[in-house]
C-alpha cells in the first residue's frame, strides 16, 4: 500500500522528467528539420531555374541568329541582358559563357550533299551561373553554400523564310588584281569562286521552295558601272554635272573634279533612266581595264555562274574605285525585282579613291532616296529592302563613307573567303531558327 503511495507521489516529477527530455530531443531536431525545409526549398528552387535557365538561353539564341551580329562582344551583351532579365540577383560566369556559330559547311548535322535537306546556319550558346541561396546553411544547420549554380544551354538554327532578290555589288577595281592572305588567289579570283558558291546555294533554296524564286544579279564596279548594248560594252558614271560645268564625256577620272559634279541633282536622278547621269559611254572614252557587266536578275544558276567566270582584272592599275557607281546601278537593277525581300550586298577591299565624293553623294541622300524607293510596296506586296557591305582585306570601320551609308549594323568584316561567303549565306538566311532538336 505505501509503495502504491510512493509510486503516486512520485509520477509528477516522472512525467516533468520526460518533458525534460523530450523538449532536448526536439532541440536537437530543430537543425535536422530546418536543414530539411532549406534544403527542400532552396532545391526546389534550384529545379526551378535550371528550367528558368534552359528559357533564357533559349530567347538569347533566337535573339542572336536573328541578330547578325559577327562581334562576339555584342553577342555576349545579347546574351547576358536576356540572361539577366530572367535572373536580376545572380552572377553570370563570364568566361564560361560560350556561343558558338556553325556553318552549314563545317556542321555535320547539315548534309550539303542531300538534296533533302535545307542549309541552315547553327547558333549553340552555353551558360552558367552563380544565383544566391535563400538559406546558405552555417556549422550548425544543413543548407546549401552562398551560392548555387546553374548551367543551361540552347541550339538555333536560322533557315531562309521568303523569297528574295540579291544584288552582288562587287568591287572590280584594280587592287583588286593582287593576291592576299585571305586566300589562295588574286581577290577578283576567289570573288568570283565565293560568287558561284553563293549562287549555288540560290540554286538549292530554290530546289526547297517551287512556289517562290529566288533569284540572284551582278554589279560590278571601278570608276563605272558596265554593261552591254548594241553589242558594245559601255560605261556608266552615275554622275551628273553642274549645267556650267566643262566635265565632257573624256573625263578620265570620274569624281576627280568634285566642284563641278551636281550632287543633288544625282541623287534626284538615281531611278531616272534617261537623266545624263546614266550616260553610256564607249570604251575608248573611259580608263577601265577591267573586265565584267551587268547581270539582271536571273534564277538561271548556271547561266550566271558562266558569266561569271568570264570577269577579269588584268591589271594592278587603271581602274579606281567609286562605290556610288556600283550601288546605284544595283539598286537600279534591285527595283526591278518581284521578291518580298531585296538584298543589296556590297562587296569591296578598299576605300573610295574620291571618297569626298561618296561622302556628298551620302549628305545629300544617297542611300535614304534608294532605300525610300527600294522599300516601296509593289502590287500591293509589302516590300522589304537591306542594304549591305562586307569589307574584305581592309579595315572598313576606318573609312566611315559605306558605314554612314548602310548604318553601323549593316557593315560587316571578313577577312578572308569563307568568311565572306559564310556571311552573304546569312544574310541571305534572314529567319529567325526553330530549335534544333
Amino acid at each position: 500500500m505505501r509503495s502504491q503511495q510512493g509510486f503516486a507521489h512520485s509520477a509528477p516529477g516522472y512525467y516533468r522528467q520526460q518533458q525534460g527530455h523530450a523538449a532536448i530531443l526536439f532541440a536537437l531536431f530543430i537543425p535536422i528539420l530546418f536543414g530539411i525545409f532549406t534544403l527542400g526549398t532552396d532545391g526546389a528552387r534550384a529545379v526551378q531555374d535550371k528550367a528558368r535557365l534552359e528559357e533564357a538561353v533559349e530567347v538569347a539564341t533566337l535573339a542572336i541568329a536573328g541578330q547578325n551580329a559577327d562581334d562576339i562582344n555584342v553577342q555576349r551583351e545579347t546574351a547576358k541582358a536576356y540572361i539577366a532579365y530572367y535572373f536580376p540577383q545572380a552572377r553570370i560566369i563570364d568566361n564560361e559563357l560560350q556561343i558558338t556559330k556553325i556553318s552549314c559547311d563545317i556542321n555535320p548535322s547539315c548534309d550539303e550533299t542531300d538534296p533533302n535537306q535545307q542549309p541552315f546556319f547553327e547558333y549553340q550558346l552555353r551558360a552558367n551561373l552563380e544565383q544566391p541561396s535563400w538559406f546558405p546553411g552555417n556549422e550548425a544547420i544543413i543548407g546549401f553554400d552562398d551560392d548555387y549554380g546553374v548551367a543551361g544551354q540552347s541550339v538555333a538554327r536560322k533557315y531562309q523564310s521568303e523569297a528574295v532578290d540579291v544584288v552582288l555589288v562587287s568591287d572590280f577595281s584594280a587592287s583588286m588584281y593582287n593576291n592576299w592572305t585571305g586566300g589562295s588567289q588574286q581577290k577578283y579570283q576567289d570573288l568570283k569562286d565565293i560568287i558561284a558558291e553563293v549562287a549555288d546555294e540560290i540554286k538549292k533554296y530554290n530546289s526547297f521552295f517551287s512556289e517562290v524564286e529566288n533569284r540572284i544579279a551582278f554589279v560590278g564596279y571601278d570608276f563605272y558601272s558596265s554593261h552591254w548594248f548594241n553589242s558594245r560594252r559601255k560605261f556608266v558614271r552615275h554622275l551628273k554635272f553642274s549645267s556650267y560645268s566643262n566635265y565632257g564625256p573624256n573625263e578620265s577620272l570620274p569624281g576627280s573634279r568634285p566642284n563641278d559634279i551636281d550632287y543633288s541633282g544625282t541623287v534626284d536622278d538615281v531611278f531616272f533612266m534617261n537623266s545624263s547621269a546614266h550616260e553610256a559611254l564607249d570604251e575608248w572614252e573611259v580608263t577601265n581595264v577591267s573586265y565584267f557587266y551587268d547581270l539582271p536578275l536571273t534564277s538561271n544558276v548556271e547561266g550566271f555562274k558562266s558569266n561569271v567566270s568570264q570577269f577579269s582584272v588584268p591589271a594592278s592599275g587603271g581602274s579606281g574605285t567609286s562605290s556610288y557607281a556600283g550601288i546605284i546601278r544595283g539598286a537600279q537593277i534591285l527595283k526591278e525585282g518581284t521578291n518580298p525581300r531585296r538584298l543589296l550586298l556590297v562587296l569591296s577591299d578598299g576605300e573610295d579613291s574620291y571618297r569626298t565624293v561618296t561622302q556628298r553623294l551620302i549628305d545629300e541622300g544617297l542611300c535614304s532616296t534608294i532605300y525610300d524607293e527600294l522599300n516601296e510596296s509593289k502590287d500591293g506586296v509589302s516590300i522589304k529592302a537591306r542594304m549591305v557591305v562586307v569589307g574584305f582585306d581592309y579595315d572598313v570601320f576606318e573609312h566611315p563613307e559605306l558605314k554612314n551609308c548602310v548604318g553601323g549594323e549593316n557593315i560587316y568584316q571578313a577577312q578572308d573567303r569563307a568568311a565572306i561567303k559564310n556571311k552573304i549565306l546569312e544574310l541571305i538566311s534572314e529567319e529567325i531558327g526553330h530549335l534544333a532538336p
